[in-house]
């Protein structure tokens, strides 16, 4: 059976006491309503300006849910087949002070929006991008009582920010509290591993599962079933520009690449490096190369020459 939840009613805290909007058989599908990951506060009409005066933080992850799974039971393991996403032709991505991975570098707000195409975004200058649409958090219920803030991720999923979990993948998550408990959101049109300056494509999105339910099948933490394609097949066709650092603290490291990655892009396309900066969030990707040669961790940042027009 297929079921739809709209965004109507939506949550921003993990609380194992929410009760479910929606209970559902193991092998039903469900299509999640969600808003962008502000629960609809940013407007694609905004500036810089609004987004400093009239956005609300605490109210960051909107999410859709909680879904149970009739049936579950703590000790279970809850198979989450990706179906689909469907987004809803725009998002956004901001620079906010203290946030991101260099604060020190961009002490002002910032705010770039998006128009997104069916596959692909012309938004920003000199650049056309691939959209790979996923979700940022699915989560289950957490074991723990109380109300938690969405930022952390955990074994029960949550703010994972995995860019995999695109349509076509199989998501896999121990469950800790009876029906589970299913809320997804913060989706995004486009995201480099690392989100850099906090935000990837902030968007609206219909995000359709099917869910199945694995008895007494204890798990670990997340495990995923990925079908390939690390980027577009577009991208394949150029060469990538890899900046490499390395430094005993990876953070340093990762600081490091992103700055010279910002600079060429910079160079290149003439922008401020506040755009820059956001052009390395939805594209830019870091990869861990070594951790072998202790104490010295070597960070790659990649990026395709293929978004340039």
């Amino acid at each position: 059976m297929h079921h739809t939840l709209s965004a109507a009613a939506t949550v921003d805290r993990w609380n194992n006491q929410t009760p479910p909007r929606l209970t559902v058989a193991p092998g039903d599908t469900v299509t999640f309503q969600c808003t962008d990951s502000s629960g609809g506060q940013v407007r694609p009409d905004w500036t810089a300006a609004d987004f400093r005066a009239r956005f609300e933080p605490l109210r960051v992850h909107t999410l859709t849910g909680p879904v149970a799974i009739d049936g579950s039971e703590p000790g279970d393991a809850l198979e989450i087949r990706i179906d689909a996403y469907q987004h809803h032709g725009h998002a956004w991505t901001s620079l906010i002070p203290g946030l991101g991975l260099l604060p020190e570098d961009f002490p002002d707000h910032h705010l770039f929006i998006w128009k997104l195409e069916e596959r692909v975004t012309r938004s920003f200058p000199g650049v056309t991008l691939d959209l790979h649409p996923f979700a940022g958090i699915i989560g289950v219920q957490r074991a723990e009582a109380g109300e938690f803030r969405t930022r952390a991720p955990g074994p029960f999923g949550g703010n994972l920010d995995v860019r995999q979990l695109t349509a076509g993948t199989t998501l896999f998550l121990p469950i800790f509290t009876p029906g589970a408990g299913v809320l997804v959101g913060d989706c995004h049109a486009a995201q480099g591993d690392g989100e850099v300056c906090i935000n990837g494509m902030e968007a609206p999105m219909d995000v359709t599962l099917t869910f199945h339910l694995h008895k007494r099948r204890p798990l670990a933490g997340p495990y995923a079933i990925f079908p390939g394609g690390f980027a577009p097949p577009r991208y394949a066709t150029r060469p990538w520009h890899l900046f490499i650092e390395s430094d005993e603290q990876p953070r340093e490291a990762c600081r490091r690449a992103v700055r010279r990655a910002i600079e060429f892009i910079v160079a290149r396309l003439g922008v401020t490096p506040a755009m820059a900066y956001t052009l390395c969030s939805v594209v830019l990707d870091l990869k861990v190369s070594q951790l072998v040669n202790v104490p010295t961790t070597t960070i790659t940042a990649a990026l395709p020459d293929a978004i340039f027009d």
